[in-house]
């Protein structure tokens, strides 16, 4: 009688093999640049842990092997201790109402301190992605993808030494649920009240609901925001909602429940809101506005997406002619080039909106981490025009 086929020989070992090396390559093939561009412990941590658990599967398949059982027990007893220390350095949130910086989670979303979003600190994420981005899309540079990322870990480095953000959660898995295909949720707020500071500190505050652009709503953007408000007083408010594809279903639902929550606070006047956007958050300052014009002072894009069909319509030109707008662009931008926001501008102006617009030379789609500085100036006398 012949010998029975050992099972990683067997066509259902191969299948199995073969099924499991496919789905948890690119996983694998993640954890090992994060290993190589992190620059945390606890980054590096989970790296090495995906790294140790991801092929222990594969062991089974020759566990009749006692080589194979020394490296399975070896593998998982190195990964679950770097996924235990990982885990251990985690962001573990809890709202404060009376906290001037916080996430808010309503309609059912909640925190969750072990998701992979929370167990990688943002700043690697970003770099890991900085790096795919230089190799997918064509309008970033790896010259430019360096300049980003140093100017970006500058942001990072501060909000580190800023006790009111550090503590706060990420919420990109919101962004990495949409990317992956499943539906955003909306109900998740990042919200900054300045106690004091500001142009009339015993007045109620001026709000800025902030729409982030296609990646997600970055604490780098919170920093930056942040550094607006203690300067001008103005308050913000950014909702979450996946990759920022605002025009989608739920998109305006987000948008008012940020507005919502500015206008039910007991420190911000709701009727001075402004609306404003970067990248495809444009999108949601262009439909927000038209959904309800008159619940907004202004709107503000920064490197804008902007629907020109939707302004030359008869409802936003009804809700928005005549009105205040401000636009802020690189003119080296590749990805929403100045010549694209021109011609948006151009059907603005034909409604006679009152634009004020800024096309800085020699920047480009990330102007807003490279040139904070004249962009809080340009934004903080607008605002105090309205």
């Amino acid at each position: 009688m012949g010998r029975k086929p050992e099972v990683e020989s067997s066509a259902l070992g191969c299948i199995l093999s073969g099924t499991w090396t496919l789905v948890s390559l690119p996983f694998w093939l993640g954890a090992t640049g994060l290993l190589v561009v992190s620059t945390t412990t606890a980054s590096k941590l989970f790296a090495i842990a995906l790294i140790c658990l991801l092929p222990i599967p594969l062991n089974f398949l020759h566990w009749h092997r006692t080589s194979r059982k020394i490296v399975t027990v070896l593998l998982l007893l190195t990964g679950s201790i770097a996924f235990f220390l990982c885990a251990r350095q985690a962001t573990d949130y809890a709202d404060d109402p009376e906290a001037a910086a916080r996430v808010i989670y309503e309609n059912g979303t909640r925190h969750f301190s072990c998701s992979p979003a929370n167990l990688v600190p943002e700043i690697d994420q970003y770099i890991l992605g900085s790096y795919l981005l230089a190799l997918i899309d064509p309008n970033l540079g790896w010259s430019q993808a360096a300049e980003l990322r140093e100017n970006v870990g500058n942001i990072y480095a501060d909000l580190e030494k800023d006790a009111e953000l550090a503590t706060l959660p990420c919420v990109l898995g919101s962004s990495y649920r949409e990317m992956i295909g499943l539906k955003p949720r909306t109900g998740i707020l990042f919200v900054y009240v300045p106690k004091k500071s500001g142009w009339d500190p015993l007045e109620k505050k001026t709000a800025l609901v902030f729409l982030h652009g296609g990646l997600g709503n970055f604490q780098g953007y919170w920093a930056l925001w942040k550094r607006f408000a203690d300067t001008t007083g103005v308050a913000l408010v950014a909702p979450t909602f996946g990759s920022g594809n605002w025009s989608g279903d739920g998109g305006l639902e987000s948008i008012e429940q940020a507005r919502e929550f500015c206008v039910n606070h007991p420190r911000i006047d709701g009727g001075k809101l402004v609306l404003a956007g970067i990248a495809n958050g444009g999108t949601g300052v262009i439909h927000g506005g038209l959904a309800a014009p008159e619940k907004w002072r202004g709107l503000l894009f920064l490197s804008p997406v902007i629907e020109k069909s939707v302004v030359e319509s008869n409802a936003f030109a009804n809700g928005w002619g005549g009105r205040k707008a401000l636009i802020i662009t690189g003119e080296r931008d590749k990805h929403t080039t100045a010549d694209y926001v021109r011609k948006a501008v151009s059907s603005m102006e034909e409604i006679e909106m009152k634009l004020e617009t800024h096309y800085l030379p020699d920047r480009d789609h990330f102007l807003i981490y490279s040139d904070w500085p004249q962009l809080q100036k340009l934004i903080g006398e607008w605002i105090k025009s309205l």
